[in-house]
């Protein structure tokens, strides 16, 4: 009878281990999803993207994995000019900070580091997320920006859990004196109200 259980045990555990492995597979084939590439040389690459590692080890790649046609291959963001997965498109840009103290802000810059911003909209203000990793854990984070179209310069749009700097959006917002005073009076709350309505008064505007 034990010589029966040690082989029914040994027969058993190819599949116990299979089963077990199973999510851990799944989850790293979830990690690419549907999307494509726009690389410097102006080539569009279609096919599964994966940008990040996600579960207990979750963190962001600074080379994006891509699996197409030709088969696999990592671009760095040097040589990506935007890229699509699942929903999100994320766009690279040259960044280098402006310097000041208490400032998060950023230019366009030949000398910036590359950095790939999450689009949430485009217009004459377009909003961006720049994801980034908590230095303490490999939570993924993010902090909001605004650009005008006709400017090289990344604004930062809150600050944590004090919200939306009014006092800075204001001044950017000189051009359109409602929207100033609505964000100064605490009548918009929300970056993407922000930008609906800039965005709006430049079309009506024009």
């Amino acid at each position: 009878m034990n010589h029966i259980l040690k082989s029914a045990r040994l027969l058993l555990l190819p599949a116990i281990l299979m089963i077990g492995a199973w999510p851990f597979e799944s989850s790293a084939q979830n990690d690419f999803q549907e999307g494509y590439i726009v690389t410097t040389s102006n080539d569009t690459l279609y096919g599964l993207v994966k940008d990040r590692k996600t579960g207990s080890f979750s963190g962001l790649f600074r080379k994006i994995r891509f699996k197409g046609k030709r088969g696999k291959r990592k671009y760095s963001p040097k040589e990506v000019q935007s890229y699509t997965r699942g929903g999100n498109t994320f766009e690279t840009f040259q960044l280098i900070g402006t310097g000041r103290f208490f400032d998060d802000d950023y230019r366009i810059s030949a000398n910036g580091e590359y950095q790939y911003l999450r689009v949430v909209e485009k217009g004459y203000l377009s909003y961006y997320l720049l994801e980034y990793e908590e230095d303490d854990s490999s939570y993924v984070d993010t902090i909001a920006y605004f650009k005008k179209n006709n400017e090289d310069r990344f604004i930062r749009v809150n600050q944590g859990l004090f919200g939306l700097k009014r006092k800075k959006l204001s001044s950017y917002f000189s051009d359109c004196p409602e929207l100033a005073e609505r964000i100064q009076n605490k009548k918009v709350k929300h970056p993407i109200d922000i930008v609906h309505f800039y965005n709006k008064w430049k079309a009506d505007s024009l």
